[in-house]
């Protein structure tokens, strides 16, 4: 299955359960959204967030309409960031006590030096437009080059009848471009593994990276293994620097190198996938109807596991070293001990969480209607301890 165009997990569940309506890139430049600041608003904490990141005690929740909150400890209040976009914020990654990043829609990325007070924009659609030019200029040179060589030499017809399509590919999208391209592309996480090296990942399998700690961007979505452009959903890395990505049409890579190599997961599933976790050398990929699969040869192979539920699974965080918190559509609460699945949902919520993350002993999770607390004795349902 295939997910709707530019659609990330987080607004699956939105359109689902609002059925809000999609809107063009020139809707949205229209509106200013990249220009204007988010609005104030007493009620900030009841808007619809996607995403939680936590470092230590201090908590980033990001969702819509640019809105960002802040607080440094679980019981603290929350506090309205200043943000100077009002699109869709979807993933916040937190670098340190001061620096966090987050990208959303419109090609925005968005950075805090003061711990996520006060956030600038660093990039947005407009400026990748210009990357996406100057990537497929050099793609486009490239394959040229290489179908010269294999024409003018003896190479197999099948060879030689690739190159010939990936150059029209190539050139088809250069051609294809206009000034607003950029602008349709949401960005659906991000994860600096340094100070200077971090990935962006996005709709139509954008890509960027960065070096230099966000001071210029590369796009190099069109070098990794996802030539039909699928949707890359989600990041992680592991104790031993392997990046780790997944996205629509059970789309799996990793690099161990930050992205100078990539070699596809072999995941044997046709649905999206929104999420994947590590557990020492386990990793856990989860995503639509309930679907989820274990690799324990860091991402070799890897073993479908019956959750038992045909909810959408859109999050996930670690109880404890054995224990995992899934989370999803339906108010789905599910937990994996490594063996057998708990589901310990409540009948009376029913409203679809976007994102959990466990802070000592409590559960934040965020969706339609805010944020969440609890803690983790309140969870004790069907065999959770």
């Amino acid at each position: 299955m295939v997910d709707m165009p530019s659609m990330d997990k987080k607004w699956l569940a939105l359109l689902c359960a609002l059925s809000l309506p999609v809107h063009s890139a020139s809707e949205f430049v229209d509106n200013n959204v990249l220009t204007v600041a988010a609005e104030k608003n007493n009620l900030a904490e009841k808007s619809v967030f996607l995403e939680i990141d936590r470092f230590k005690q201090q908590q980033i929740l990001v969702g819509e309409y640019g809105r960002i909150l802040v607080r440094k400890g679980s019981d603290s209040e929350w506090l309205q960031a200043n943000v100077p976009v009002q699109t869709t914020i979807t993933a916040v990654d937190i670098i340190d006590e001061n620096i966090a990043w987050a990208v959303g829609h419109q090609g925005v990325i968005l950075k805090t030096t003061d711990g996520g007070n006060n956030w600038i924009k660093v990039f947005d659609g407009l400026q990748l437009t210009g990357l996406l030019k100057t990537s497929l200029e050099q793609q486009v040179a490239d394959l040229t080059v290489q179908f010269e060589r294999a024409e003018a030499g003896s190479v197999d017809e099948d060879i030689l009848d690739e190159l010939e399509m990936l150059l029209d590919d190539a050139s088809y999208k250069l051609e294809d471009l206009t000034d607003n391209t950029g602008i349709e592309i949401s960005f659906f996480d991000v994860l600096f593994t340094t100070p200077d090296y971090g990935l962006v990942i996005g709709a139509y399998g954008a890509m960027l990276e960065t070096n230099n700690g966000g001071n210029s961007w590369q796009y190099v979505g069109y070098q990794v293994p996802n030539p039909e452009g699928f949707h890359l959903n989600a990041l992680t890395t592991d104790a031993n620097n392997n990046i780790y990505v997944v996205g629509e049409a059970g789309l799996g890579m990793a690099t161990s190198n930050q992205g100078k190599s990539w070699r596809s997961l072999n995941i044997d599933y046709l649905g999206s996938l929104f999420g994947i976790e590590v557990n020492g050398s386990s990793l856990y990929s989860y995503g639509l109807r309930g679907n989820m699969f274990a690799s324990q040869d860091q991402g070799e192979s890897w073993q479908h596991l019956d959750t038992g539920v045909s909810n959408h699974i859109f999050s996930a965080d670690w109880l404890n070293n054995e224990e995992l918190l899934l989370v999803g559509a339906g108010g789905l609460k599910l937990v994996y001990n490594g063996h057998t699945f708990a589901n310990i949902s409540k009948n009376s919520q029913r409203i679809d969480i976007t994102s959990v993350k466990i802070i000592d002993d409590r559960v934040i999770t965020t969706g339609l209607r805010g944020w969440q607390a609890s803690t983790k004795s309140e969870l004790v349902q069907g065999g959770l301890k």
